[in-house]
């Protein structure tokens, strides 16, 4: 441990790849791949490059002030509070319900289940509910790191194996992107809207940093909570290559589709790896890819509800007569019956929701991104903390880009 300090404060980073490793990369990179073969590669890299300040801020705004990132939007006034608010309020049902839908096809493989969707969803998000009401997130949270690990290194064997592996291809050549297709802009936008994660996630980064502070009240030290945050970062963007590059190995070309339905997509997602590794790795890779799924679930189900109670109470005076311990299960309670609401009409389409909560997120973030700029470039981070002036350019260029590119999707969809 004394030769390698930093491991002491491993923990933030590691919760965010493994609230990352979800629907972005299991479902969305995977897509990719297969329909556009290696067309979208420099993609799945350009969203991580880019989106990078904004969340890199989670950690360094929290370990400079001792504070949670919500203080740091309060800082700027209540507008961005008011925007923070009604972001995570107007989608934490529909993001909820997206990654519990994709786990609930896992679910129903592994358990050889042949029950309606939002029932298996149901199902989910009340034993999740249970788990946290309960007091062992902590608990299982240790395991979900290792399972996360164990999907990490099966995704980059099977990713390795593939390109030796002989799968039959088409004699003409498969789809290409263009931007003057519409479908493909559509899921170009679905794509990097969850790449890595939705950006209010740096929130949740922000607090899972202040919950390494020591007994005697003191966080991590910067240039340790760094590298916690980049082993996390980098690390989910080269899985999130990975899995582009081992659904473009294996079906890309080859007239094999993913499946819309949970389901059937879960199946043919466990059968890419079994196809490279071999049929023994099956239950393995099935048990491995539910869990992490799993994981993704149960942080969304919990980091949504404890943000949105905080802000809550910064906003409304009359609701911190409640603490924020008991405005947090109102929330879950909304969360949850919320999301199951929502699975009721997209209950045969997975695919159709996935692309839709993307796509939200996608257009929420030049918001997001902007107030995050102004946090980390604020006054209450002196000069001497700020990032060097290339990061300042990356942070603009970022946002220019996701404003323009969201104003022509919208142009082109609507007009």
């Amino acid at each position: 441990m004394r030769r390698f300090p930093f491991l002491a404060y491993l923990g933030p980073g590691l919760l965010y790849a493994g609230a990352a490793v979800g629907v972005s990369h299991l479902v969305q990179s995977t897509r990719a791949g297969a329909v556009y073969g290696y067309g979208l590669l420099a993609v799945v890299i350009f969203a991580n490059f880019i989106k990078y300040p904004f969340f890199v801020v989670g950690t360094k705004y929290t370990i400079v002030t001792g504070k949670s990132l919500l203080d740091g939007y309060e800082s700027l006034g209540r507008l961005p509070i008011w925007i923070f608010f009604l972001i995570s309020v107007g989608t934490m049902c529909i993001i909820v319900a997206t990654v519990t839908l994709v786990t609930s096809g896992l679910f129903s493989n592994l358990l050889g289940l042949t029950m309606e969707p939002w029932m298996l969803c149901a199902i989910i998000l009340t034993f999740c509910f249970l788990l946290l009401a309960i007091g062992k997130f902590q608990a299982l949270d240790g395991l979900m790191k290792w399972i996360v690990v164990l999907l990490t290194v099966a995704t980059i064997v099977a990713m390795v194996l593939s390109f030796y592996a002989d799968i039959p291809k088409q004699t003409t050549e498969g789809k290409s992107f263009s931007l003057g297709n519409l479908a493909d802009v559509a899921f170009l936008i679905a794509l990097m809207g969850w790449m890595p994660i939705p950006i209010e996630a740096a929130v949740w980064q922000s607090d899972w940093t202040l919950a390494k502070k020591t007994s005697d009240g003191k966080l991590p030290p910067m240039k340790y909570a760094m590298i916690d945050f980049n082993i996390g970062y980098i690390g989910t963007t080269l899985l999130a290559v990975c899995f582009l590059a081992l659904g473009s190995n294996m079906m890309y070309n080859t007239g094999m589709e993913f499946s819309s339905q949970a389901v059937g997509f879960a199946s043919e997602l466990v059968k890419l790896y079994t196809t490279a590794i071999g049929s023994w790795s099956y239950p393995i890779i099935l048990v491995a890819a539910f869990f992490t799924m799993f994981s993704t679930t149960l942080t969304c189900f919990d980091a949504y509800p404890r943000v949105v109670s905080n802000a809550s109470r910064r906003l409304f005076p009359t609701l911190q007569k409640f603490s924020t311990e008991k405005l947090y299960w109102y929330w879950i309670l909304l969360v949850g019956i919320g999301s199951i609401f929502i699975l009721l009409f997209f209950r045969t389409n997975m695919k159709s929701l996935v692309d839709f909560a993307t796509t939200v997120s996608f257009l929420n973030a030049p918001i997001l991104a902007l107030i995050h700029h102004l946090i980390l470039f604020g006054k209450e981070i002196p000069k001497e903390e700020r990032p060097k002036p290339w990061m300042n350019l990356l942070s603009w260029f970022g946002i220019l880009f996701l404003f323009g590119f969201s104003i022509y999707y919208i142009n082109i969809t609507f007009f």
